[in-house]
């Protein structure tokens, strides 16, 4: 058996408009692109470090570097090989898992469904985020994507928040909508969000506060769904988190792999916990792994090449809140 390769190449994709959270803004988004190969086969896999988990291109590079010198210096089963167990969970053990499934699929001639036993569906259902922006160029986008089933909107935790969020429900009001803080809501402005929020028909507040106010949310009493993103990145923090959240969003990014987030949902599931797939600002290849487990999850957002100038060739296709199964040669 040849010996398997690992290589990898940073790679910039510029936005159509830029990208606007809480934390800041992006106008490229930064990627690492990993392929295995064993000189006949090969596989691909693709991550986005976050500066908010004090990521980036070079510490992840670096990890990648390590599973680099031990594929090198060890002789390795594929079957058996579990990368996140060299470097632990995260974006860098995400891209090399998913090269490293690509390389077995395309090897064993199999697609990810056969593989995993699981019927192919005809598309996934994704909802769309509407960014921050100023109210009037977040209403544009809204019209852009009104087709989508599900709008998540992401926060700033600002009283503006309000107005934007009156706004677009009068204009929607039939349409499901659910909100993003990314920790940006202060414990003291948590009662006046739960209470528009409700009164205005939102389904899910994601991430309100920063996680060490997560306690916080254990007697509140509300028909809102509470979704842990930052305060949930990987398996060892479902039993934390349970106690606060009716949800978690599962990342490959965040959990190691695709195996790692499979693994995630069955946990999260055996608590009883709501799930959403969620992913980072990146290209198809980050969000074909991701596929796989969206067919499993309760809420899907899978929205990130819709945003960017040019995707990858061969990229998947995004139609009024569906998207084309990766083709094989993309990934799986």
């Amino acid at each position: 058996m040849n010996k398997l390769k690992i290589s990898f190449e940073h790679e910039k994709f510029p936005l159509k408009d830029g990208f606007t959270i809480s934390r800041g803004k992006r106008d490229v988004i930064e990627v690492i692109k990993v392929k295995i190969t064993d000189g006949v086969f090969k596989g691909y896999g693709e991550c986005s470090p976050n500066v908010r988990y004090s990521q980036s291109i070079s510490s992840e590079i670096d990890k990648l570097k390590l599973i680099k010198k031990f594929m090198k210096n060890t002789s390795v089963d594929y079957n058996n090989l579990k990368l996140v167990d060299l470097c632990g969970p995260g974006p860098a053990s995400a891209a090399a898992n998913s090269a490293l499934l690509d390389y077995k699929l395309k090897k064993m001639n199999k697609t990810i469904w056969e593989y995993l036993k699981i019927n192919e569906p005809k598309f996934i259902k994704t909802m769309v985020t509407i960014d921050i922006s100023s109210l009037e160029k977040m209403l544009k986008k809204a019209e852009r994507y009104k087709k989508y089933k599900m709008f998540k909107i992401k926060l700033t935790g600002k009283n503006e928040d309000f107005n934007k969020l009156n706004k677009i429900r009068e204009i929607y009001p039939k349409k499901n909508i659910i909100v993003d803080a990314n920790e940006s809501i202060l414990p003291e402005n948590l009662k006046n969000y739960l209470t528009i929020c409700e009164r205005l028909g939102i389904e899910m507040i994601e991430q309100p506060m920063r996680p060490e106010f997560d306690q916080l949310l254990t007697n509140i009493k509300s028909k809102i769904i509470f979704c842990a993103d930052e305060s949930c990145r990987d398996i060892s923090d479902i039993s934390k988190v349970k106690g606060y959240y009716n949800a978690i969003n599962i990342k490959l990014d965040k959990a190691g792999g695709l195996i790692e987030a499979l693994n995630m949902c069955l946990s999260a599931k055996k608590y009883g916990l709501l799930v959403m797939t969620g992913c980072m600002m990146c290209t198809s290849l980050g969000i074909a792994p991701a596929q796989v487990l969206a067919s499993y999850s309760d809420y899907v957002d899978l929205d990130a090449p819709l945003f960017l100038e040019k995707d990858r060739p061969n990229s998947m296709n995004f139609d009024s809140g569906k998207i084309s199964v990766a083709k094989k040669i993309l990934w799986g």
